[in-house]
């Protein structure tokens, strides 16, 4: 009752902090809609205003959370709509790619977007106990950090189907690591005293891979219609099981979600289980 008086005498924080959270919302749609933004550029570029913005932490917070939300629904639509390669290298794309060249686009969509919800309404009841489970564990885990780390990286090498792509996978792990040596630790004078090296990298690591996957591609074939045909019980098995590696993930540094959708999968329900799979931290 408390709560709701004080929200009932301050409509004006009320109302701007609703505000905040549509700026939010308008900030994760243009992040996640133009390829080479993320949503974490938007997050340092707040950090740098916070200061001559006349509102308190918590909007902020607030507006940062639901531009980061909001990412995550729409990240998945340039991936689809510019980053498809040749049917030829269908074999390699990764699992939403092979249901556009299928002409399945629509429906690539539709699950992501499903998987997205899902994974938003399963992490409120989930957050309690995979944070206990994981604060009990990750001691061990930080004592072992570099072990685990090490077999996350040979894990991703060892999968690539063809010793060529190992062989790209080894190189371009290296190549990963050397970038951050040389780069992360450079002094910028940016807006926050860690991290600014982040917001160019963002922008270069996750715009052109897509941009440059599409130069070479034939565009997006015909597509059909966006029928969903996986049931309703394996849509919500799959994006729990997500859900649940999303969150783990999250709590481990240097790995991402995105790890979970190398592993070999085969017919159209394996792409499904694989498209699923999407983080929300």
């Amino acid at each position: 009752m408390g709560a709701i008086a004080s929200l009932s005498l301050a409509p004006e924080t009320t109302a701007s902090t609703v505000g905040f959270i549509v700026a939010g919302i308008a900030l994760g749609t243009v992040s996640g809609l133009v390829p080479g933004l993320h949503a974490n550029n938007f997050a340092l570029l707040l950090a740098g205003v916070a200061p001559a913005v006349p509102a308190a932490p918590l909007q902020l917070g607030a507006a940062m959370l639901a531009a980061g939300v909001v990412h995550t629904f729409l990240d998945v639509v340039p991936t689809l709509a510019i980053g498809v390669p040749d049917p030829a290298m269908a074999a390699t794309a990764l699992p939403a790619h092979r249901l556009v060249l299928r002409g399945r686009g629509r429906e690539a969509l539709r699950l992501s977007a499903l998987g997205s919800a899902l994974a938003v309404a399963l992490a409120v009841p989930l957050a309690v106990p995979v944070t206990v489970a994981m604060q009990r564990a990750y001691p061990t885990i930080a004592a072992n950090l570099s072990l685990v780390l090490g077999s996350v990286c040979v894990l991703m090498i060892v999968t690539e189907q063809t010793w060529l792509g190992r062989a790209g996978a080894a190189v371009a792990l290296v190549a990963s690591g050397v970038l951050g040596v040389l780069a992360l630790d450079v002094p910028t004078g940016g807006v926050l005293p860690a991290g600014n090296m982040l917001a160019p990298l963002f922008a270069g690591l996750f715009g052109a891979p897509i941009l440059i996957e599409a130069l070479g591609g034939e565009g997006v074939p015909p597509q059909d219609d966006p029928v969903v045909t996986a049931s309703p019980g394996a849509v919500f098995a799959t994006a729990g099981a997500g859900t649940v590696a999303g969150a783990v993930v999250g709590y481990l540094p240097g790995i991402g979600g995105r790890l979970a959708r190398r592993a070999p999968r085969s017919g159209s329900a394996g792409l499904r289980r694989c498209l699923l799979g999407r983080e929300h931290r």
